[in-house]
């Protein structure tokens, strides 16, 4: 097995993950560095109240790369555990492409310790990161460039991540050399066009989570060795995808994409996907992505994704697929119209007339459905 970089942490850290299939599997090592001895001058801390103030003020310092945080927390948070309650605060899913599980994987290690001014525990971390601020500005660019490319406005879900998916398996490169930070990295992978597991998963995060698909990494191994992949949610239903692994096929076949719990690893068995139960020490870093908890907030299928059947099914109408025609639905048709931008389903769904596209007729017959003028679209058309 080959040897990644080492890690650094107060009592543990987080893996780095690199992985690929079938050919090598690398892990990362980890160096336990002790506690150092932390400074009681109230001073230098930044003063919170609550672990989401604190949480937010983590977020943003990391986004900086700021390497040094004070921060002490007031009793009234009743934190028990200042570490991990204020990361997992400041690594929340929020909706956006540079926070969440892809600040996550940005940072290499860290080393950390814990006080007391008076009541209120205090928190000393020092962080280390995988990319520079000119890389991360960098990524921005190339992200908004890629999506611009890719045309995703208007489009599904299924039709954003297959789009998403198909570019970077098709453009990036599994990297052998570990010796360069920028390989763990959505740097890596997008700008330079080389990365491993890491740069894959932050990439991926990154670009469907900017372009309104909910995407989440899932940690743990794969092919003997420490590896990341990723779920992705289509209609409140997540699907599992490994672009690491399918980079190696480089989009002529896709065995690792969009599939279930039950058939994700058909292709490759007896080499599998185990996710990882996380580190009990520091959770916030590596979370347990076989939590019930996790499960609940993103139950995976247990079958691959099909998009015939999702073509297929669906509510003459019901353009916002809620389960109802209503004014949303009108107001829904009206935009498409003015936007021309509309994907596939979501023209199924619009085009009520049946006619093949979706125009001024069937946003007419919809105001009509919603007015109670006519109930049946077969009908009225």
């Amino acid at each position: 097995m080959k040897k990644g970089r080492k890690l650094m942490s107060a009592v543990s850290a987080m893996a780095l993950i690199v992985c690929m299939v079938p050919v090598s599997a690398n892990a990362a090592s980890i160096d336990v560095v002790p506690h150092e001895a932390v400074s009681v001058e109230a001073s230098k801390y930044a003063y919170f109240t609550s672990v989401e103030s604190a949480g937010n003020y983590v977020r943003e310092q990391m986004k900086l790369h700021n390497p040094e945080l004070h921060i002490r927390l007031s009793f009234i948070a009743g934190s028990q555990d200042i570490l991990n309650d204020v990361l997992s605060a400041a690594f929340a899913e929020t909706g956006k492409g540079d926070e969440g599980d892809y600040l996550r994987l940005s940072i290499s290690g860290y080393r950390s310790s814990t006080n007391r001014i008076l009541y209120d525990p205090v928190l000393d971390i020092f962080f280390y990161y995988n990319s520079t601020i000119e890389e991360d500005e960098a990524v921005t660019e190339k992200i908004n460039s890629i999506l611009d490319s890719l045309e995703l406005d208007g489009k599904d879900e299924y039709e954003k991540i297959t789009a998403v998916y198909d570019y970077l398996v098709t453009h990036v490169d599994y990297s052998e050399n570990l010796e360069r930070d920028e390989i763990f990295t959505s740097y890596g992978a997008l700008v330079e066009g080389s990365a491993v597991c890491q740069g894959y998963i932050q990439s991926i995060y990154r670009m469907l989570t900017d372009s309104g698909v909910t995407c989440r990494a899932v940690m743990g191994e794969g092919n003997g060795g420490d590896h990341v992949w990723c779920i992705a949610g289509i209609d409140d239903t997540y699907y599992l995808l490994d672009p690491t692994w399918d980079s190696e096929f480089k989009g002529i076949i896709k065995p690792f994409f969009l599939r279930g719990s039950e058939d994700f690893d058909n292709y490759s068995y007896p080499t599998v996907h185990i996710a990882g139960t996380g580190d009990p020490y520091n959770y916030a870093f590596v979370p347990d992505c076989t939590a019930e908890s996790f499960a609940a907030a993103y139950p995976i299928s247990k079958s691959a994704f099909d998009p015939e059947s999702y073509y297929s099914s669906f509510l003459a109408g019901d353009i916002n697929y809620d389960g109802c025609v209503d004014i949303f639905d009108l107001i829904s048709a009206k935009q498409c119209l003015i936007s021309g931008k509309i994907g596939k389903r979501t023209q199924n769904a619009a085009d009520v007339n049946g006619d093949g596209t979706v125009n001024i007729s069937d946003a007419v017959l919809i105001q009509k459905f919603v007015q109670g003028i006519v109930s049946d679209f077969s009908i009225a058309s």
